[in-house]
């Protein structure tokens, strides 16, 4: 058994240790805490209940975010990290996790995004998420002449040395993204959103 619920101060370093560990999602300590503080409601956890086989407590599960409203996203949440305890995936805990988060998302926005990679995308687009854009990282430094040209570019910043190329997907295949990711070297995920109905 296991219940998912809102996190508390008192939850973050075990949340972030997991995010990095099972999602690969690795943020400052000092920026998790602010988006906590800022954003609370986006920060839920699932964790065991059982008792039975020690489990009581374990971190099953956890997801976070916040709503800064970049630009690019204007009034969209964004989902920063969301996953399952290996051994624990298709129990449902992370459609749980993803409904728990959209419901503190509707205190802050009337849309999700987040950026996903092969492995995940079937999951989100299960649960309703469509491909909005992708996004490309690149290093400034090896970032081609003509960037622009290799697709509907709508938004670009930069931060810390890497640009955050934004490609607008009219009809969207998977391939549309590693082609992307060939031309311009660096990563590619692609941005999936979902449109909150306001309860």
């Amino acid at each position: 058994m296991a219940t998912t619920r809102t996190a508390t101060a008192a939850d973050l370093d075990a949340m972030r240790a997991f995010e990095r560990s099972f999602v690969g999602h690795e943020v400052g300590a000092e920026t998790f805490r602010s988006w906590f503080s800022r954003f609370p409601e986006l920060f839920v956890l699932c964790e065991a209940t059982d008792d039975s086989h020690g489990s009581d407590g374990l971190l099953l599960g956890a997801a976070s975010g916040y709503a800064d409203r970049p630009a690019v996203d204007d009034g969209t949440v964004v989902l920063a990290a969301i996953g399952v305890r290996n051994g624990y995936e298709g129990n449902g805990i992370g459609r749980e996790l993803l409904a728990a988060f959209e419901a503190g998302a509707r205190e802050y926005g009337d849309a999700v995004s987040v950026a996903a990679a092969d492995d995940v995308e079937g999951f989100y687009r299960a649960c309703g998420y469509e491909p909005a854009r992708v996004l490309v990282q690149v290093p400034e430094a090896d970032l081609p002449a003509d960037y622009a040209s290799h697709g509907d570019l709508r938004a670009e910043r930069s931060a810390d040395g890497t640009r955050f190329l934004y490609y607008g997907v009219d009809e969207y295949r998977p391939s549309v993204r590693v082609e992307l990711q060939n031309g311009l070297g660096g990563t590619a995920n692609t941005i999936l959103r979902e449109q909150l109905d306001q309860r």
